[in-house]
């Protein structure tokens, strides 16, 4: 059954606003996630009516809200209740984007991390990471910018899911977290969450925040090169800027 167009559809409402735009790196990484999970993609475009070519083209930036629109035909069509962990479950850790490979070239994982969300634009719609203050931990908050159609939990889910595996992925696996809060009510399947987690997941917080102890956030990495790191840190300005150029809606939901 194809999905309502009310569900999908958000060409009625007016808006004055321009689209926030992802990276087709980021979108292309979803088509695979639900690709791997046995959905026909080039069906749920269809459904939605945007070529799948435009999540596909890592060169371009489609507008979140075709995304938000691919997220929301996937559910329709797989019935999967946490798509997010599910899409999570099947997505693959590469070193493919110069935002990874900022992370990757940093000589501690803190040092990483700062600087792969500075310039976070380069594959996000906006600052979707923040870094925060707590006393014990370092929180990494997760946001909603959100253009007319609003992000859904599943997404949320799968941002804190595949950015675990990156972590893990950038140090050999050594990396882990304290705790995992969502803003979202807890639906079920905790277990679902443990495996991919590993540590306490708790819902119906004030904000969706992964907690990094310092054992994680000191790590030294593997293939750390500060010579390396400030040219990325170099290419990565040059690009930041022109993308900054452009239209973000950068407000916090």
């Amino acid at each position: 059954m194809d999905p309502s167009p009310n569900l999908l559809d958000v060409s009625e409402t007016p808006t004055a606003k321009p689209p926030a735009r992802v990276s087709g790196a980021w979108t292309k990484g979803v088509v695979r996630a639900f690709q791997r999970l046995g959905l026909d993609v080039e069906e749920l475009c269809g459904w939605i009516d945007v070529d799948i070519e435009v999540f596909l083209d890592t060169t371009g930036r489609p507008p979140r809200d075709a995304s938000g629109r691919l997220w929301r035909a996937a559910l329709e069509k797989s019935g999967d209740r946490f798509l997010g962990l599910s899409a999570a479950e099947v997505w693959e850790a590469r070193a493919d984007h110069l935002v990874l490979l900022l992370l990757l070239s940093a000589d501690r994982f803190g040092e990483g991390l700062t600087t792969a969300v500075r310039f976070q634009e380069l594959i996000s719609h906006g600052r979707v990471l923040t870094l925060g203050e707590h006393p014990q931990h370092h929180p990494v908050h997760i946001h909603k910018i959100e253009h007319e159609l609003p992000v859904l939990a599943h997404e949320i889910e799968f941002i804190a899911a595949i950015l675990v595996k990156i972590f893990r992925f950038a140090t050999d696996d050594r990396f882990t977290l304290e705790e995992v809060h969502f803003e979202h009510p807890y639906r079920g399947n905790m277990e679902q969450y443990t495996r991919l987690f590993g540590v306490p997941v708790l819902f119906g917080r004030g904000h969706n925040t992964l907690l990094i102890g310092d054992a994680s956030w000191t790590l030294r990495m593997k293939h750390g090169s500060q010579m390396l790191h400030a040219q990325l840190r170099g290419m990565a300005a040059g690009l930041h800027a022109d993308v900054r150029d452009t239209s973000f809606l950068d407000g916090v939901r």
